[in-house]
């Protein structure tokens, strides 16, 4: 029987066909024939919003052209276009611009490698790298404002690895202090422009930044190596490698660790580089010990995959209008709170039900939890309150302090200290924040934001 070796070519086409499955699936979005995952967004595939999907696409339309390249002699060639014109549309629709990006560039690297062993104009190449720095300029003037959103977590990350540049904070070191380095940036620089894009961050939206953080140079020096060996080794595939460039210009932009199956995505990329075989011989108990330790790692993630799908779907059920979904959900956050912990942004949503559920005691413990594994400004605000309600008034303007120099241009945690000091009688600090609240630009002016401040307006007066 003639075995079939060629398993990247599986590998490649496997990723085309979910790709192009998912590109039909934002289509449908798109036309309201399907609902999205995100209330923001209308098109997301299957994904939580259209940056993964975007970045998705990107890898799915290069190894297209990289599947398209091993049969570009046959007169069924043509074929590939479909595929190729379905996964662009969505891809257009997704408006990622890190996914549009991850797509030139590997469409670059794939014309470069397959035509590598014979003589490239020089002109031409330099023509095609201002083309990129002419797309990367227009892409930044095309949503300016997130741009600038990303420029402030870089700026902040940048502290974050001059404290730990070596070692790093260690892992999952950016989601506990990031926020707490932010509100130190902007207590540092109270004037600072980037204040109003300033926001709660999960993601350090750029992977090798992410890796510093966590992991020091040690670690970034590690991966670069593993990148640098894949990409130097000679391979039967080299345009292959296409793929694995399009990945690295997304993980430059966005945060695909965070998203299973955007991670899953990288060691599959690097597996199908075929390179020259080599024979090399492992013991026995090498050979099988190995065997016995990817199985119990591949039943480990499968069993904590399959415990996060649960949570997704059980959690926001806190919520829910049914009283019997929402004990099912109280219950099983209960009997998996330190395995909750883990998964912070479920975590999060615990400790906002137990929170509005009103028992200060555990709400406290839970909140005190959160605070050290997915610090946000909405949770100390919550914090404060808790304290509040005791009338322990140092701690609850500590942590109100904390919210506010977190995101300074949210108005929430600037009244919260203005009727912290109102409570505790403190008129003169009372006043201050008040007026600060009253100059604090505010993005959309709501029936509660105008409540709030003819309130204020009203005790100013009243004080004068």
């Amino acid at each position: 029987m003639r075995r079939f070796r060629d398993y990247s070519a599986i590998v490649f086409a496997g990723i085309m066909c979910i790709g192009t499955w998912q590109a039909a699936l934002a289509i449908g979005q798109h036309f309201d024939w399907s609902d999205s995952n995100h209330r923001l967004f209308d098109i997301t595939g299957s994904f939580g919003n259209p940056g993964q999907l975007g970045g998705f696409l990107a890898i799915s339309i290069i190894t297209t052209i990289c599947t398209w390249s091993r049969f570009e002699k046959c007169r069924y060639a043509a074929c590939f276009f479909i595929p190729a014109a379905i996964q662009g549309y969505a891809l257009v629709l997704s408006d990622s611009r890190a996914g549009w990006l991850a797509a030139i560039s590997g469409a670059l690297a794939w014309w470069i490698l397959k035509r590598r062993k014979t003589k490239l104009n020089k002109n031409l190449l330099i023509l095609l790298f201002i083309t990129l720095i002419i797309v990367i300029g227009g892409l930044y003037k095309y949503k300016p404002q997130s741009a600038n959103g990303r420029l402030l977590v870089w700026r902040v990350t940048a502290d974050m690895i001059a404290d730990k540049p070596i070692l790093g904070h260690g892992i999952g070191g950016f989601n506990k202090n990031y926020m707490y380095y932010q509100a130190d940036y902007f207590t540092e620089h109270p004037e600072s422009s980037y204040s109003q894009y300033a926001d709660n961050i999960a993601y350090p939206y750029n992977e090798f930044l992410h890796i510093l953080v966590d992991q020091g140079i040690i670690g970034l020096v590690l991966m670069f190596g593993l990148l640098v060996a894949v990409l130097k080794t000679p391979a039967k595939n080299d345009e292959y490698k296409a793929a694995i460039i399009g990945y690295a210009v997304f993980a430059q932009f966005s945060y695909p660790s965070y998203v299973p199956g955007l991670l899953v995505l990288f060691p599959m990329l690097i597996a199908s580089i075929r390179s020259k075989p080599s024979v090399v011989n492992i013991p026995r108990c090498i050979h099988w010990g190995s065997v016995v330790f990817s199985i119990i790692l591949f039943a480990y993630v499968g069993l904590e995959y399959s415990f996060r799908k649960e949570c997704r779907e059980t959690i926001p059920q806190l919520f829910a209008a049914n009283p019997s979904k929402e004990a099912h959900a109280r219950q099983f956050a209960e009997d998996h709170y330190h395995r909750l912990l883990g998964y912070p942004r479920m975590a999060d949503v615990y400790g906002q039900y137990v929170y509005a559920e009103g028992d200060p005691k555990r709400a406290k413990d839970v909140l005190n939890d959160l605070v050290r594994i997915v610090p946000t400004s909405e949770l100390f605000c919550d914090l404060g309150d808790l304290y509040k309600a005791e009338k322990d008034w140092n701690r609850a303007l500590a942590c109100y302090r904390t919210a506010y120099a977190m995101i300074p241009r949210r108005l929430t945690p600037v009244y919260k200290l203005f009727e912290t000091y109102r409570d505790s009688g403190d008129t003169i600090s009372a006043r201050e924040q008040a007026l600060k609240a009253l100059s604090v630009p505010v993005r959309t002016e709501g029936t509660r934001t105008l409540r709030i401040k003819a309130e204020m307006k009203r005790y100013l007066a009243a004080t004068n």
